[in-house]
């Protein structure tokens, strides 16, 4: 098997990010401040820049394993994965979106924030159904 896989640290940082702006998007919504209202919006775009570094290593290792000869079932399992990774940073895309045009919808950011944090623990759930058949 491939020696060091690179992706699964990377991730943490996006994640890390979105999960925090969770909270902070909370505090905004109970205790509308600048300051939480500002972090949030912070939080979503720092994970929004590091989103791309997560997909690029994600390239790079799948390169790697699909010159291994990994199996149909990592693939199909990579497939779900990856779709949901590519709906989850649509959807803070979105939210930073929201965030500049309507930044005291408080409802919609917390609204957006969660379905986003939802989203991150089905990636990160599925990342570790197809860790499991490499």
């Amino acid at each position: 098997m491939v020696g060091y896989l690179f992706h699964a640290p990377v991730t943490d940082f996006p994640i890390a990010l979105w999960i925090t702006a969770l909270l902070f998007d909370l505090l905004y919504w109970r205790k509308p401040t600048e300051l939480y209202r500002s972090m949030g919006t912070w939080l979503v775009a720092l994970g929004l820049l590091a989103a791309p570094v997560a997909l690029a290593t994600a390239f790079y290792d799948l390169a790697r394993l699909q010159r291994e000869g990994v199996g149909s079932n990592f693939l199909s399992r990579h497939t779900v994965h990856s779709t949901l990774a590519y709906v989850t940073a649509a959807l803070y895309a979105a939210n930073l979106a929201v965030r500049w045009k309507a930044p005291r919808a408080r409802g919609w950011i917390l609204l957006l924030s969660a379905l986003g944090a939802a989203l991150v623990v089905l990636v990160g759930y599925s990342g570790n159904q197809v860790r499991q058949v490499m």
